[in-house]
C-alpha cells in the first residue's frame, strides 16, 4: 500500500455478533486514533485457539466485537502524541495487549522494576481480540507501546503467527532457560502452532530439544521446519512409560533441564512434571476450565519449579525477532481469504490440520 494512500470512511472487517454462531462479514466505519496511537493497515491476521474461546464467550466481551488479535501490517496513520520515532509505512506487528493506565498496582509494579509500563500487568489494560477490537478487518488502531518493527525478510503471513503463538511460547522459553546451561534438553510438549514454533526456538537458542505428541500428524510438524532447527527427538507420547524410558536414554538417566507444555490437558502437564530433572524447570502455557494437580513429593524432592508465561513483552519480542532473521524460524501456515472467514472454525477443527491458519486481509 503506498505511504500516501488517502484512508477510507469505511472498511471491511469481521464480527463476533452472537457467541457460538459464525463470524458475520460487515462494512463499517474505520476506527479513529487517538493522538498517542497508531492506525495499522491490516495485511495478515492469525487464528489462534484462544480466538475459539472467545467464540464461546469464554472472555465475556461486549458484542458486536472484531476478533483475531494477531495482526501484522503497515502503519498508515500516527498520532501527533505518539512515543517513539514511528512513521508511515513501517511494517509492524502488535501484541494484543495495549493502552497501560499508569494508575494501577500493575502499573506501579512495571515502574519500580523497569522504569516505564507495561500494558501486560495493567490491571485496566485493553486486550485486542479477546475485550476490545481486534485485526479480522483492513484497519486496527495499535499502541505504540506493543507495537514491533518487522525484519524485512518477514512476510506479514508469517509475522501474524508470532504475534500471539511465538511471543507467548518464545517468552516462556526466555523464562525457563534463564539460568540453562548451553546444550541442555528441553522439552516442547505439544506440537501445534506454539510447539511448531517453540521447536524452532529451542534450536536456534542452543538448546538440544525434544518434541513430544501423541498425534502422528503434530509428530510429523515438528519436523517440517527450516534447516538446522528441528528437534533431536520427536516422541510419541501415546504410551507415557515408553516415551520416559526414551527421554531418560536420551538425557543419560538425567531427566530434562525444562519443558515448556502446549497443552492444557492435566493429565499431560502431570506427566511432563515427571520428566524433570532435580531442579528442573515446567511452563504451563495452556488454561484449563478444572485446576491444575500435580504431584507435591516430585515438585519438593526434585525442586522443581512451575511456572505459567503470559505473551511476552514488546522488548522481549522485539529480541524474538532478532532469532527469526537470523535462524529462518517460521511456521506453517495456511492462508485463508477474507471472504472464509465465516468457516475459520471448521477449517481449525478438522482433525488433519497442524499449522496456523493465517486470514490474508490485504494483497
Amino acid at each position: 500500500m503506498p505511504v500516501n494512500q488517502q484512508i477510507p470512511l469505511q472498511m471491511k472487517a469481521a464480527q463476533i455478533r452472537e457467541y457460538n454462531k459464525p463470524y458475520e462479514l460487515v462494512s463499517i466505519e474505520v476506527p479513529k486514533i487517538p493522538d498517542h496511537e497508531l492506525l495499522l493497515r491490516v495485511y495478515a491476521a492469525g487464528f489462534c485457539h484462544s480466538d475459539l474461546q472467545v467464540l464461546h464467550g469464554q472472555f465475556a466481551c461486549k458484542l458486536p466485537m472484531i476478533p483475531s488479535h494477531e495482526p501484522a501490517g503497515v502503519i498508515v496513520q500516527v498520532g501527533p502524541k505518539c512515543s517513539g520515532s514511528w512513521k508511515e509505512g513501517d511494517r509492524v506487528g502488535a501484541l494484543n495487549f495495549k493502552n497501560a493506565c499508569s494508575q494501577c498496582t500493575g502499573c506501579a509494579l512495571a515502574l519500580r522494576r523497569h522504569n516505564k509500563l507495561d500494558p501486560r500487568i495493567c490491571e485496566n489494560r485493553e486486550m485486542a481480540g479477546f475485550k476490545n477490537d481486534g485485526c479480522f478487518a483492513e484497519y486496527m488502531v495499535v499502541d505504540p507501546a506493543t507495537t514491533v518493527l518487522l525484519p524485512e525478510s518477514l512476510p506479514f503471513d508469517q509475522a501474524a503467527p508470532l504475534m500471539c503463538a511465538g511471543a507467548t511460547v518464545w517468552g516462556a522459553l526466555e523464562k525457563a532457560t534463564a539460568t540453562l546451561e548451553s546444550g541442555a534438553v528441553v522439552a516442547i510438549v505439544g506440537i501445534g502452532g506454539l510447539g511448531h514454533l517453540g521447536i524452532q526456538f529451542s534450536k536456534a537458542m542452543g538448546y538440544r530439544t525434544i518434541a513430544i505428541d501423541t498425534r502422528e500428524a503434530a509428530r510429523s510438524l515438528a519436523s517440517e521446519v527450516p534447516a538446522g532447527l528441528s528437534p533431536d527427538l520427536v516422541i510419541d507420547s501415546t504410551s507415557s512409560e515408553a516415551a520416559a524410558a526414551q527421554i531418560l536414554e536420551f538425557t543419560q538417566g538425567e531427566g530434562i533441564a525444562a519443558a515448556i507444555v502446549c497443552t492444557d490437558s492435566l493429565d499431560v502437564n502431570s506427566w511432563a512434571l515427571t520428566l524433570l530433572r532435580f531442579g528442573g524447570v515446567m511452563v504451563a502455557l495452556g488454561l484449563p476450565p478444572e485446576q491444575w494437580r500435580f504431584d507435591p513429593s516430585i515438585m519438593v524432592f526434585r525442586e522443581l519449579v512451575i511456572m505459567g508465561s503470559y505473551v511476552a513483552s514488546a522488548d522481549s519480542v522485539r529480541r524474538m525477532m532478532e532469532v527469526v532473521e537470523r535462524s529462518g524460524v517460521r511456521s506453517h501456515v495456511t492462508i485463508v481469504a477474507f471472504s472464509d472467514i465465516p468457516t475459520i472454525v471448521e477449517s481449525y477443527q478438522d482433525g488433519a490440520f497442524k499449522g496456523r491458519l493465517v486470514v490474508q486481509v490485504a494483497e
